[in-house]
């Protein structure tokens, strides 16, 4: 069984500074169907501030003890202001060396949001690059995107685990070849941050309408679309994901705070569409 929970769905610096919704990444379960039949393996992805508090305070709590790998997409506060802290929490203070953290080698480095002392509390690090993988994570084999156009550097994410994938599209400026990348993956769930609705704005984000697009191409089981703006707030999310159903007849989805996609059970109410 494949499980996704939003414990946050805010993006945009607005959003997030005011918490108009939560930031605090998606936290991603694959359990085996038969117990004992291997392991079940917990992801955080894109921990922002406030993960550690809505991952104990969602009910039933996520435990981060319990994680098995911190992923982060790019290194911007809003997708990892937590890093540190759930690095600690997974790592119980550090005093259980454990999990894994993934993330582009400029989370590390530089201007780093990894801080060195947390870095080693884990038993592994890895750079994540463009178009590489598997990278295993127990049973899961995660894969990434091509680079992004996004200021600093930013990969996407490809799960896969026991015949079904679950795909993440994170902050990007819409260019030629993004859609089609993804649809090499063929996912049957592709969560899509859409930061804007409708604007002319110069912002490394996706509208709605390119979402529409990239949904249009790829062609998921499932769509889910989550990172909101204020603008976006304001547009309704649920209504445009019915939009989006409607003209494409994907089932589509628009996340809110605390909810979690039973993607098992969604994937297989989905006829083959391919």
């Amino acid at each position: 069984m494949i499980s996704v929970r939003f414990l946050g769905t805010g993006g945009a610096r607005f959003v997030v500074a005011k918490q108009i919704r939560a930031s605090g990444g998606i936290w991603l379960r694959f359990e085996p169907d038969v117990a004992g039949d291997g392991p079940t393996t917990q992801i955080h992805v894109d921990p922002g501030p406030g993960a550690l508090v809505r991952a104990t305070s969602v009910v039933p709590p996520c435990d981060p003890a319990a994680l098995d790998a911190l992923v982060l997409s790019h290194k911007h506060l809003d997708h990892a202001g937590d890093i540190n802290v759930m690095i600690e929490a997974m790592t119980q203070g550090g005093w259980r060396k454990r999990g894994q953290v993934l993330a582009p080698q400029d989370a590390f480095e530089g201007e780093a949001v990894i801080f060195p002392y947390a870095a080693k509390f884990v038993a592994s690090t890895t750079f994540t690059q463009a178009s590489a993988g598997p990278y295993a994570i127990n049973d899961v084999a995660l894969r990434t995107s091509l680079r992004h156009h996004h200021g600093v550097e930013t990969y996407g994410m490809h799960f896969a685990y026991r015949g079904q994938t679950i795909s993440y599209l994170p902050c990007t400026r819409f260019f030629d070849g993004l859609a089609e990348d993804y649809a090499a993956h063929r996912p049957d769930v592709l969560i899509v941050n859409v930061l804007r609705f409708r604007d002319t704005i110069d912002a490394d984000h996706l509208t709605f309408d390119e979402a529409k697009h990239v949904f249009s191409i790829v062609r998921p089981r499932v769509g889910v679309m989550t990172h909101f703006s204020t603008k976006m707030l304001e547009a309704r999310p649920e209504k445009l994901a019915q939009e989006i159903e409607d003209e494409l007849g994907i089932r589509m989805y628009a996340a809110y705070d605390g909810w979690t996609l039973d993607a098992t059970t969604e994937i297989a109410a989905v006829a083959p569409s391919r």
